[in-house]
């Protein structure tokens, strides 16, 4: 889910960059009307070179979150983000901790290689019956997949764990306040992230953050 991966990117303890990674396509684009070079593909180029300055690839949003932009079409985000996922993720993701948003995870997807270079995999989830079945079904990996859960749930977080196999590793609101800043549909005033899916996301940030075991750090 974008606007939780643009949340969390809002409110890490320290400047982070949100990579657009979705094989389905980018969104910030559409958003914020925003053009899409710089963006995944020239990251992605600039990566074959084996010399890479992240910064020259960033767009800065409304919502105060820099962000490499993805095309919005499917094809040519899909042959981006399968470059990107051919280089050492030491070229890109070094400089600024870093959360990659793939979107939907789809059984052979170039985003798959950006997952396995991942510290976490959080994976957004609703509770009801129905996303939690889809859930455990879901081939994910056991070591660094972690649930965020969606609008609250009749389960608890243990109950959850039990049935799909992942921890939970945070819950969030269903936040439509939140969401229109994010989507650029409402402006971003002061204090917009002290409440909601913001002050969630940020609570997720610091135990993310202060988990991390080195200097670099990808969050799928």
């Amino acid at each position: 889910m974008t606007t939780c991966a643009v949340a969390l990117a809002a409110v890490w303890p320290e400047p982070a960059v949100l990579v657009e990674v979705d094989c389905a396509g980018g969104d910030l684009g559409g958003w914020f009307w925003v053009p899409d070079s710089p963006g995944v593909a020239s990251l992605a180029t600039a990566c074959r070179t084996g010399r890479v300055d992240l910064a020259a690839h960033v767009t800065s949003l409304p919502c105060g979150v820099d962000a490499v932009v993805a095309a919005a079409g499917g094809h040519p985000a899909t042959v981006a983000v399968g470059l990107l996922g051919e280089a050492d993720p030491a070229l890109w993701a070094k400089e600024r901790p870093v959360i990659a948003d793939v979107g939907r995870l789809d059984p052979g997807a170039p985003s798959w290689a950006i997952v396995a270079s991942a510290d976490v995999l959080l994976v957004c989830s609703r509770g009801d019956e129905a996303s939690l079945l889809r859930l455990a079904d879901a081939d994910l990996p056991a070591a660094t997949a972690r649930v965020v859960l969606v609008g609250g749930s009749r389960y608890r977080h243990g109950e959850i764990t039990a049935r799909t196999g992942l921890p939970v590793a945070a819950a969030v609101p269903w936040d439509v306040h939140a969401a229109q800043v994010i989507c650029g549909r409402r402006p971003a005033r002061r204090g917009w992230t002290r409440r909601g899916l913001p002050a969630a996301a940020r609570a997720l940030a610091g135990d993310l953050a202060a988990s991390s075991t080195d200097g670099t750090r990808r969050r799928g």
